[in-house]
Order: C-alpha cells, then sequence, then structure tokens
C-alpha cells in the first residue's frame, strides 16, 4: 500500500512518465488546433473575397451599360445581378482559384503578412483569368475592372486572414 505523501506523480514509473509528457501533448495538440482554424479562416476570407469581387465585376458591368430599367419587376433586376456575379465568381474560381490557393498557401507558410502581396495576387488571378479566356472581345475598361476586382478581392482576403498570416511559424516546436 502507498502512504499518503506518497499518491502523487511520483508513485508510478508509468504515471510519471506520462505526467512529463503531457505538456508536449498538449502543445502539439494546439498546435494541430491553430492549423485547423487559420484553415478555416483562410476558407472563409476566401469565400467573402469571391463575394467581394462578384460585387465589383457586377458594379462595372452595370457601370459600363447603365443601370438596368428599373421598371421591371424587383425579382427580375436582382435576377440579372445575381446572374452577372455567379457568372463572374464562376469563372474566377476556375481560372484563378489554383492560383489565389497557392498564393493563400505561400502566404501562410511564408508568414507573409503585406497588403500588397495579397492585392497583387489577386490581381494576379483576375489577370491570368482573362489570358486564358483570350482579350480579344473585351474592351480596355472591361479588362481594368477584372484586374481590379481581384485586387479588391485580395485586400478583402488579406483584411480577414491575411493579417495573421502564419500558422507554420507560429507553432511550438
Amino acid at each position: 500500500r502507498l502512504r499518503p505523501a506518497q499518491v502523487g506523480e511520483r508513485a508510478h514509473p508509468r504515471l510519471e512518465a506520462a505526467w512529463r509528457n503531457r505538456p508536449r501533448a498538449r502543445g502539439r495538440l494546439m498546435a494541430l488546433l491553430r492549423i485547423l482554424w487559420r484553415l478555416i479562416v483562410m476558407g472563409f476570407a476566401l469565400v467573402v473575397s469571391a463575394i467581394a469581387a462578384m460585387v465589383i465585376s457586377a458594379g462595372s458591368v452595370i457601370g459600363a451599360e447603365g443601370m438596368p430599367n428599373l421598371d421591371e419587376p424587383v425579382f427580375e433586376l436582382f435576377g440579372k445581378l445575381g446572374l452577372i456575379g455567379i457568372a463572374g465568381v464562376s469563372a474566377f474560381a476556375v481560372l484563378g482559384g489554383p492560383l489565389v490557393l497557392v498564393a493563400a498557401l505561400v502566404g501562410e507558410a511564408f508568414r507573409i503578412r503585406s497588403w500588397v502581396y495579397y492585392a497583387f495576387a489577386g490581381g494576379l488571378a483576375s489577370a491570368a483569368g482573362l489570358v486564358t479566356l483570350g482579350t480579344e472581345g473585351f474592351i480596355h475598361n472591361q479588362i481594368a475592372a477584372m484586374i481590379a476586382s481581384g485586387l479588391v478581392a485580395g485586400l478583402v482576403y488579406w483584411l480577414i486572414a491575411g493579417r495573421g498570416a502564419g500558422f507554420l511559424r507560429d507553432t511550438p516546436r
């Protein structure tokens, strides 16, 4: 039998080893949770930045073509605006999405927290999408509007996730 003074972390060698490894396991769990949280924040920021790009794209189309006829029912008006935005976001996601994902992961891995990096990456992704589509049918104002929507998307991503980038460097070893 153990005396009351012997009950504790030094009573058994196995308990002592488990007690010693406990802070290390807690640190690993916290590092894993931190990485999981950053991935959730990155996904949320990508969705919100895509919505921002959609709003800028729809606004540029409305600005270029003039305001739609307001005598139409509201549902048709919002339907047209929604279709313009959905078309822009789907084209951006398919053509510029891989570049955006690579830029976001590089920013996280190398702890890049500059707004210029994320704005440039968004503009570059939009420009890459335009290059793959071909720029023959576009007017220069439309090209500038698409690149501007990418810049705004990059800035929105930076506001949400880019300022705290660097989960790989912040993990305890």
